[in-house]
């Protein structure tokens, strides 16, 4: 059963009335069982006015002061208990403050009906010679002297001094709301914040290991394809290039395998790692990937001046380009011939890979052209080592893809390495130092990035 929901502005009215009922049916009780007081109507009058303070003491502050201030100092009351007469103005004192205003504002508005409530000694005089005492009531303050000569200063006192504190704490208590809601709305901007931010973390995953396995399996699968269309069209009468090019298939199938199971290696392992090796070897890493375009009979020119010192980071990078590149030509171009250069000035590093295919001719794996994420996954790639990526026709034929970068990435350091790997170079994943890359904007028209 679901719990009643009370709106928020009947709740201190079902409270006051609530108080109201317990206050006059425990005085009654009292009161028969052979308490003091003969006349229970003052005391009825001032839960009546705690009552009221309760419901309205929150919403209507100050209207609340005038009207509880004027019915205790009111002159023909004759409650002259004044620790009880002035329990109303001391709770509306304390509600006004907690309400956010102000202190100063709220005891001048009850400093007229209090001192009155305590220094005018109406309760003993006659209704019709008020007016006189009010008159001569300034006077006697100033002389600090009573009306009456029975006045309790100490009790005058007393109640002053509550009314200040009460007035301090209302105040306090306003104070420590608003610092409860700012921390709740802080709280609340820290959750959001949080959750993007889980978002956004969730999202580069799976966008370094989407692009890890399309890199580590495009490169290796599409040799694959290419010259098993090969092994079909030699078929069983030539024995020995059979096996020569079922050999090769096999190898390199073993090689995809082996990178894919790297690739689950790292992610199984966790950490703040990458998602897989960075080559040992930059120019043995760049001269396998051009063997195994070589061997689909792909004419391949490599000018290969691997700088010294390279980052993990580059490395890494520079291979996946080149290895996407190369695939893109293997799936997506008709040309026969690659021309590759790599070098290095003082502080920038220059990838090119140029083929002689037309934009327009036939694909070589139809099955493949479809579109995919190859060119995205290399200008990422160029971005998380602060270089640029240019991808499009090249003038006089055919498709170049380029790759300039700084030959330190931007906030590498000894930390961008797995600690359990640093020396065989593994490089950072998506909580890593890298940037966040910028949307790749769309390849060109005619050339498609590799499906993934």
């Amino acid at each position: 059963m679901r719990p009643l929901s009370i709106p928020p502005w009947a709740r201190p009215a079902l409270a006051g009335v609530a108080f109201l009922a317990v206050a006059l049916l425990a005085m009654e009780g009292l009161h028969r069982a052979g308490w003091y007081p003969t006349r229970l109507d003052d005391y009825r009058v001032t839960a009546a006015l705690v009552a009221l303070c309760i419901v309205v003491g929150q919403r209507l502050p100050y209207p609340l002061l005038v009207v509880v201030g004027v019915v205790v100092a009111w002159p023909t009351w004759r409650f002259d208990v004044l620790t009880v007469r002035l329990i109303p103005l001391v709770i509306a004192v304390y509600l006004a403050c907690a309400a956010g205003r102000r202190v100063l504002a709220v005891l001048a508005v009850v400093a007229v009906p209090a001192l009155s409530a305590m220094f005018l000694p109406l309760a003993f005089m006659s209704s019709d010679s008020w007016v006189l005492a009010v008159t001569r009531w300034p006077l006697a303050l100033l002389l600090g002297r009573a009306l009456v000569s029975n006045a309790d200063w100490s009790t005058n006192v007393l109640m002053g001094i509550l009314l200040v504190a009460c007035a301090v704490l209302g105040r306090a208590t306003a104070r420590r709301r608003r610092s409860e809601l700012v921390l709740q709305r802080r709280n609340e901007e820290l959750v959001r914040l949080r959750e993007s931010d889980q978002a956004r973390i969730a999202s580069e995953e799976r966008t370094a290991v989407a692009r890890e396995v399309h890199d580590v399996v495009a490169h290796h699968m599409a040799a694959i394809v290419v010259r098993s269309q090969a092994l079909v069209r030699v078929g069983v009468a030539n024995q020995a290039e059979f096996a020569e090019y079922a050999s090769w298939v096999a190898g390199t199938g073993q090689q995809a395998l082996s990178e894919m199971r790297k690739v689950v290696r790292v992610l199984r392992a966790g950490g703040d790692g990458g998602t897989t090796d960075a080559p040992v070897s930059l120019r043995s890493a760049l001269e396998d990937a051009v063997d195994r375009v070589r061997a689909t009979g792909v004419r391949v020119e490599a000018d290969l001046r691997v700088p010294e010192s390279l980052g993990v980071m580059q490395d890494f990078a520079v291979l996946r380009v080149c290895q996407e590149a190369l695939t893109n030509t293997l799936v997506h171009s008709d040309g026969s011939s690659v021309r590759i250069s790599l070098a290095a000035s003082e502080d920038r590093i220059r990838l090119e890979v140029l083929d002689d295919g037309g934009s327009e001719g036939s694909p070589r794996v139809p099955e493949l052209a479809a579109g995919g994420a190859g060119i995205r996954g290399m200008r990422e790639r160029a971005a998380s080592i602060g270089g640029v990526l240019d991808a499009g026709p090249a003038e006089g034929g055919g498709w170049r893809v380029t790759l300039e970068a700084p030959r330190e990435a931007r906030g590498q350091s000894a930390g961008s390495l797995r600690p359990d790997t640093a020396g065989s170079g593994v490089a950072t994943g998506p909580a890593g130092a890298a940037p966040a890359p910028a949307p790749a904007p769309p390849a060109p028209a005619g050339r498609r990035a590799v499906a993934s």
